[in-house]
Formats: C-alpha cells, structure tokens, sequence
C-alpha cells in the first residue's frame, strides 16, 4: 500500500506512534539504506548491535503513520518496513545464548 492509496480514504485505524528506526550508514557515516522499524527502542538497539557489522547500524527515532501492518514516516512520507518486536527479541535471546559458554550458562543456570 502506497501514501496514494490513502488518499480520500478514512483513517480511523491509523494513528501516530513514535518509532525506532535501525538504518544502515555508508562510509561517511550517512544512512543507506533503512532496515526497518521497531516499537520498542531497546529492542531496536540489541537487533542493530546483533548484526555482524554492527559499527555500519544506527537507530533513529521518528514519528511514523501506522495501521500496525503498513506505516509511513511523518516527515518523508517514505513508507517502513514494520519489525515484529517480538519475533526478533526471540531471534536476539537464541543469539546472545548461543554465545554463551557452557560454564556461563550454568552460572546464569539457563540450561545447556
């Protein structure tokens, strides 16, 4: 769905809700390229520092135009990819465990 596609339409089911966003940066420390948009700015945080090359992410926040499946940023109009904040914490707790030692997790006494 486009912001055209909004035209003349009712937006009874939108509403405005500040986001975080996890963006890609360039060389020059400028965003490339938006990886997407997270309800939770902690969330958002721990997925940018997850990634590989996490010094080329940055988070960001920005008022955003959401139904809760489609959203477009306030400012830009630009449309956001929306991230399932809970489906990527999961992915993040199977990361940091899998990091873990076997005598951390025992200390921690979160299993094998």
């Amino acid at each position: 769905m486009s912001l055209k596609d909004l035209i003349g339409k009712s937006l009874k089911d939108f509403q405005v809700i500040e986001m975080t966003e996890v963006y890609a940066v360039n060389e020059d420390g400028c965003k490339s390229k938006s990886i997407g948009f997270f309800r939770d700015p902690k969330v958002a945080g721990a997925f940018a520092k997850a990634q590989i090359d996490a010094a080329w992410y940055k988070t960001e926040k920005k008022f955003v135009l959401t139904d809760g499946n489609v959203g477009y940023v306030i400012d830009t109009l630009d449309s956001v990819k929306m991230m399932d904040d809970e489906k990527e914490t999961l992915e993040l707790r199977k990361k940091i465990f899998e990091k873990l030692s076997p005598e951390e997790r025992a200390i921690l006494g979160v299993g094998k």
